[in-house]
């Protein structure tokens, strides 16, 4: 199966589970599927749970030609064999309309 084939069969594993495509990159490497970045579901969908993500990781497993699945998650961490959700940051008290200021560099 070719590269074109895999990323489009996992990012429509993806959609038909309400993943947030646009949070998450695929990456496809030979034979192997990288999930990169955050997976959460869509607004107004109930939050992924572990059970849902091993099922999707094996979902992403059963595509034909594919012979691993990495998922490199910023908030989701795989510990002792179990997915479990990782704190992001969340930006509070940003003032999006202030200008940013001049910085001066002083040469190194």
């Amino acid at each position: 199966m070719g590269t074109s084939f895999l990323r489009a069969e996992a990012r429509s594993v993806l959609s038909r589970n309400r993943i947030e495509i646009a949070l998450a990159r695929v990456g496809v490497f030979g034979n192997v599927i990288r999930l990169q970045g955050v997976l959460r579901r869509s607004a107004g969908l109930p939050e992924l749970t572990h059970e849902a993500l091993e099922s999707l990781e094996r979902e992403l497993r059963r595509i034909p030609g594919v012979q691993r699945v990495e998922m490199h998650l910023s908030n989701w961490q795989r510990d002792a064999k179990e997915w479990r959700p990782t704190p992001t940051p969340v930006l509070q008290n940003v003032e999006l309309d202030r200008p940013v200021e001049h910085l001066e560099l002083e040469p190194t």
